[in-house]
């Protein structure tokens, strides 16, 4: 945009000027995440401003978003702006019209030119103009953009349990459409729902009416949870422990629970009394309990022993829970053999 005066320079004996624009890039207004979308613009060809005659230009307004009117020129010098409804009527605002002085403190100048720019943060949509009217004669440059901040998704990871879902948002643009790569790993409804239906991975995409595409990679895996299996460096010499490292259900719906015990004790074990599992949601609700009042068991000193218990559907408490997000807590006696 700098560059477009440069055309002009053998063209403006009338008003003797000759500049080059200053670049709309050139002045900061705007923070990083914005995007903008140019309602008008001169491009590379002057305009003709003659002094105490307005000139108007049409806009359309079609989305939220600030709005920023640039004026490129070759100097700082007075000019008056008034925006139009679409009927021509002024619009009702304290600072409309708004006379611009050749001292105001908004001019950006540097050896390429000078630039003004005046700002409508509150413009409903709609059609406008424009109007300028400099007070002597000008070659200008106007540039009508309008920002808006870009948009952000709730989240742009997200893992998902096989059966449960998650709402998704977008905040700064309006979705226009959810959709789903793989609508066989997971879906997702007009509202940004999603639902996980196996485990793999998909994309949930947002269109958004700025033009914008935001989105969220969801891992669904299965309703099972699986934690590291204990080993004798993880237990004190001379104690004994038993932690769960896997869980599901089973086609009857039962809570299959698989743990590890480790025997770090000098002595052999012969048998576990007392055993307690307590499963709990992520929410702290309890989702099942599983007691026993005693289990032989053979497990040499300095060893491990994998073990499995079964919940019967009939007592849990949750026949359905998210296994992957629960916590399951033992308890017990060991019974050791001398």
């Amino acid at each position: 945009m700098k560059n477009r005066f440069k055309k002009l320079i053998a063209a403006v004996a009338a008003f003797a000027v000759a500049f080059t624009a200053v670049s709309v890039a050139d002045v900061t207004t705007t923070e990083a995440a914005t995007t903008y979308e140019t309602l008008y613009t001169s491009g590379e060809t002057a305009e003709v401003g003659y002094a105490g005659v307005e000139n108007k230009v049409p806009f359309t307004v079609s989305k939220s978003g600030e709005i920023y009117f640039f004026v490129s020129v070759a100097e700082p010098t007075g000019y008056t702006v008034t925006l139009y409804n679409s009927a021509g009527v002024p619009v009702e605002d304290d600072y409309n019209p708004l006379y611009v002085s050749s001292t105001d403190a908004y001019w950006k100048t540097d050896e390429s030119g000078a630039m003004n720019a005046d700002v409508w943060s509150t413009l409903p949509a709609g059609d406008y103009y424009y109007g300028i009217k400099f007070d002597t004669n000008n070659y200008y440059y106007l540039d009508i953009l309008q920002y808006s901040s870009a948009a952000e998704i709730s989240q742009t990871k997200a893992t998902i349990t096989v059966g449960y879902t998650q709402k998704l948002s977008v905040t700064g643009a309006k979705v226009t459409k959810w959709s789903s790569s793989k609508k066989a790993v997971a879906t997702v409804d007009s509202k940004g729902k999603v639902t996980a239906k196996k485990a793999g991975k998909a994309t949930i995409s947002a269109k958004l009416d700025n033009g914008q595409t935001v989105k969220c990679t969801v891992t669904v895996k299965a309703n099972k949870y699986t934690a590291t299996k204990l080993t004798t460096s993880d237990v004190s010499y001379g104690e004994s422990a038993m932690s769960v490292y896997s869980a599901s259900f089973d086609s009857k719906g039962n809570l299959v629970i698989k743990a590890r015990y480790v025997n770090n004790e000098y002595y052999k074990v012969s048998k576990l009394e007392k055993i307690k599992i307590t499963v709990k949601d992520a929410n702290g609700k309890a989702v099942g309990t599983y007691s026993l009042s005693k289990k032989t068991v053979s497990v040499p000193s300095f060893s491990t022993k994998d073990l499995t218990f079964t919940i019967s559907k009939s007592k849990l408490k949750q026949k359905k829970a998210d296994l992957r997000n629960c916590t399951f807590n033992c308890s017990g006696v060991s019974v050791y053999y001398y």
